[in-house]
């Protein structure tokens, strides 16, 4: 099938950022390829919905963003969807490059990832560049230095990300008891079960406008430990790894915040010893994040525990 712009949706979830969709919006009405149609999801508690010309706007059932997406799709017919974040702002020939990855390779198992990069204002911020290095959002780095094109089913970023909507429904869509985290990882797993493979273009570019503070850090990291539990609980092969490695640093010997300066001063190589002042800086940052996640696995394991009257169905 020889896939247009006429053939895509572009469904973008929001949880009300209307300053920071509109540039969103913007980049994706710069692009050089046209014809595509772009939704909106929101929820009905995120205020009045500012005026978005050209733009479908839809609702969520239900709070996450798995529901809101799952909402997006429904919106729609046409045979390609590519998912952004309401903070992801498009390079000009993105749905361009999207949609010629689509077109050599028509089969509906085949999914696209796209790359993410931080937004220039946000690059050269220390925490930002953790986030980055240290693959706690996006392993990008582990995926360029394996090579190939074939990014693996549990790198299904739905930041930037399209996917036949035959195979979207045949997986069933994003699980909606996922509000936030791992719904990715989840969709990713049962897509790869109806035979998904999920191809990289990294010239397929978005940048991510989404400034972190340590608080903002901290609350990501209590989501993920509610996460954590819930794909553990769907899934028997699945280890929660996060929650592996922020008890074990909690373990190991206080590393000091100076690794996190020395780190921006040792150059790529040679390799060996900026991985040796990686680990130590990661520490840091993992220690400090030990606590309050640790406390939040405990209160969601307590909560699960007492509300068990209906146990979770595991996936297929």
């Amino acid at each position: 099938m020889s896939f247009r712009a006429t053939d895509l949706s572009v469904v973008i979830p929001t949880l009300g950022r209307w300053d920071t969709l509109r540039l969103t919006l913007a980049a994706l009405e710069a692009q050089t390829e046209r014809g595509f149609e772009t939704i909106v999801v929101a929820g009905e508690d995120d205020g009045p919905v500012p005026d978005l010309p050209g733009v479908r706007v839809a609702f969520r059932e239900r709070p996450g963003v798995s529901a809101a997406r799952n909402r997006g799709v429904s919106e729609s017919e046409r045979p390609l969807v590519l998912f952004l974040g309401d903070d992801t702002i498009a390079a000009p020939d993105l749905v361009a490059r999207h949609l010629a990855r689509h077109r050599d390779a028509p089969d509906d198992e085949v999914a696209v990832l796209g790359r993410i990069v931080w937004h220039r204002s946000l690059a050269r911020r220390r925490l930002h560049r953790w986030l980055e290095w240290s693959g706690a959002l996006f392993d990008y780095r582990l995926l360029d230095a394996q090579g190939g094109d074939d990014a693996g089913w549990a790198r299904f970023y739905s930041s930037n990300v399209s996917i036949k909507r035959a195979l979207f429904l045949a997986a069933g869509g994003f699980d909606p008891e996922f509000v936030f985290d791992y719904e990715d990882i989840d969709f990713g797993w049962r897509a790869s079960r109806h035979g998904m493979r999920l191809a990289y273009e990294p010239a397929a570019v978005v940048e991510h406008l989404h400034h972190y503070d340590w608080a903002a850090v901290e609350r990501r990291y209590e989501n993920r430990a509610a996460a954590e539990q819930l794909m553990a609980a769907k899934h028997d092969w699945f280890e929660p790894w996060f929650h592996r490695r922020l008890e074990a640093a909690a373990r190991e010997p206080r590393a000091s915040r100076l690794w996190t300066l020395a780190v921006d001063l040792v150059p790529q190589r040679p390799a060996r010893l900026r991985r040796a002042v990686e680990r130590r800086a990661n520490r840091h940052y993992l220690q400090r994040l030990a606590p309050g996640f640790l406390a939040a696995w405990d209160r969601q394991r307590a909560r699960s525990t007492s509300a068990h009257s209906e146990p979770i169905t595991r996936a297929p």
